[in-house]
């Protein structure tokens, strides 16, 4: 099949997709976000009550199909569908998939052991993915438990598993936690709770779809990484299904150095109303992944070992263009380190370091 035969039908199908579940601008505006009066009970009712449907959910519950299994005092379990979706550029679950699933289970632990009127926010995320992905139609769940807390942080430890309980990603997160009183929701008008935003995600994620790799394998082993990417930038290759979910695109690729952009928009919110750290995870991910694809000679395989981003500080849901530079900081024949910086309205918003297993063309 030609690059341009690909596009057109990986355009057709991926089209296919997005009008299913329903990712217009409109329902992305509709935003339901933390309500004020939550923060005067203690961190564990509060999540219960939003589980419980008697407070309003964010934005990000229903763009990822999120599932809260199991929560109490300093642990807590969220679920989330292997959807083709999540897919990446080789036709598999995204490594950054378990990053924006650690930081909503983590974030879920250490609030549930915080006092009324407390918060907290994700100052590290590291992750060790563990083997091959699950496959499509399945489950994972994130584990986490808090192992460590003060009056100023907390750690986070915990493990992604399968439906079967075999673990595909672990993690550790530090956060910073914020005394009582010193909270306040971007997103407090008292208006009655919402209709919750894209209500069929979950059901799409969730139904048999057809599943797109925009790179297969006869293609890897004619094109380099750096070819590839470049077929992106043209259109004669569609992109990942999940850089078209999230609104992720391609802007530049050059030898170990890469940059994508994501319009900022309300269905990206967390509790708080700010821009989910687990979005923020996953796209710079793609850029560390990316960076070391554009040195990929043809027929090269490559496997996510590790990933860790630091949050340097807050993103505001208010429209504009998150951005991610990711560049190759060191290059083996087995083993590639590459850095990403996220920055929103020219100020840094995260920097992340990732290390890539190559695997040579036979």
């Amino acid at each position: 099949m030609t690059l341009t035969r690909l596009s057109r039908s990986g355009s057709r199908e991926m089209a296919t997709l997005e009008a299913a579940a329903g990712m217009t601008e409109g329902h992305r505006g509709r935003a339901g976000i933390f309500d004020a009066g939550l923060l005067a009970v203690p961190g564990v009712e509060a999540l219960h009550a939003i589980q419980a449907g008697t407070a309003r959910q964010p934005p990000i519950h229903y763009w990822s199909g999120r599932r809260l299994i199991a929560l109490q005092h300093g642990e807590a379990s969220i679920a989330m569908p292997v959807s083709a979706w999540f897919y990446g550029p080789k036709g598999r679950l995204h490594p950054g998939i378990f990053a924006f699933l650690f930081d909503m289970t983590h974030f879920y632990a250490v609030l549930s052991t915080l006092p009324a009127g407390a918060g907290c926010t994700t100052a590290e995320l590291s992750v060790t993915v563990l083997g091959e992905p699950p496959r499509s139609g399945t489950e994972i769940t994130g584990r986490s438990r808090v192992v460590y807390s003060d009056e100023r942080c907390a750690l986070a430890e915990g493990l992604v598993v399968g439906e079967d309980g075999h673990p595909f990603a672990h993690s550790t997160s530090r956060y910073f936690l914020f005394a009582p009183g010193s909270v306040q929701p971007s997103c407090s008008d008292g208006e009655p709770l919402a209709e919750p935003p894209l209500p069929k995600t979950r059901a799409v994620l969730t139904a048999s779809t057809p599943h797109l790799a925009p790179v297969g394998p006869a293609l890897l082993r004619q094109l380099s990484g750096l070819e590839i990417l470049t077929a992106q930038l043209t259109g004669e290759i569609p992109a990942a299904p999940v850089d078209r979910y999230v609104g992720i695109q391609l802007m530049s690729a050059h030898d170990g150095r890469v940059a994508f952009s994501l319009p900022v928009h309300a269905g990206l919110q967390q509790e708080l109303g700010t821009v989910f750290g687990g979005v923020i995870a996953l796209m710079a991910k793609s850029a560390i992944g990316a960076a070391v694809q554009a040195v990929a000679p043809a027929g090269t395989g490559f496997t996510a070992l590790d990933f860790k981003v630091n949050f340097l500080r807050p993103c505001p849901a208010d429209g504009g263009k998150l951005i991610v530079t990711g560049f190759l900081t060191h290059r083996g024949k087995r083993l590639c380190i590459a850095n990403a910086e996220v920055t929103y309205r020219g100020r840094r918003i995260a920097v992340a370091t990732g290390t890539t297993s190559l695997t040579p063309p036979e």
